[in-house]
This record gives structure tokens, sequence and C-alpha cells, in this order.
């Protein structure tokens, strides 16, 4: 059987399918072996998906808030506690930071997020 045969033969007479006469336009999204403008560029788009492929979650929790926003947050009411020595106002200084960096980590996910979908719909 050949390459442009089908598997499925009629009882009596075979199957042949005739050769493709052009080429097949791709109507899908681009391939991964397309020419990158540039090597950098090829890589800071596979950087891009890992994380969007990872979720919100992981890049807002595990990416942002507990290595950057929470020591933030515990330095910032350490010095807080050794300053005014109030248990309010380092509580309220650990809620603010903490709040903070989780709102940041959400604002930065949707404008990765969109850049990434922008740039995509541009190739």
């Amino acid at each position: 059987m050949s390459y442009w045969q089908s598997p499925v033969v009629s009882v009596g007479e075979p199957d042949v399918s005739p050769p493709m006469s052009a080429p097949v336009v791709r109507t899908m999204r681009r391939s991964a072996l397309r020419p990158a403008p540039s090597r950098r560029r090829l890589y800071s788009d596979a950087r891009e998906q890992a994380r969007l492929v990872r979720g919100r979650n992981a890049f807002v929790w595990r990416g942002r808030v507990f290595p950057i926003g929470v020591p933030l947050a515990a330095a910032a009411g350490f010095f807080t506690w050794q300053r005014r020595r109030s248990t309010r106002d380092t509580l309220a200084v650990l809620a603010g930071v903490g709040i903070a960096s989780y709102l940041e980590a959400r604002v930065e996910w949707s404008l990765r997020r969109r850049a990434y979908r922008r740039r995509r719909d541009e190739d």
C-alpha cells in the first residue's frame, strides 16, 4: 500500500486517491516551527507560553505572592514592630503589603496575558 492509497479497499477495486495538486493553505494558528525574527523573541514567546500554561493561580501565588509578597510583608511588619511596637500597626502593615502584592500579581498576570494574545494575533 502506498502513501496515497486509502487503507480501506472496497470490494473488487482499490481506492486510490489522486495526488495533491497544490499545497494546503493553513488556516489554523501559527506553527511551532515558524521562522522566528530572532532567537530572543522565540525564547520570550516560549517563556510566556510556559507561564500561561501553568495558569493564573500558579503565577500569582507561587510566582509572586509567596516568593516576593510574603517576605516583603514580613520585613515591613518587622520594621513596623521595631519602630512603634504596636501590634495593631504591625498587623495592618502585614495585611496591607500582602494584599498589595496579591493585587499587583493579578494585574501583572492580566497584562502579560493580554500582551501575549495581542502578539499571537499579530503573527
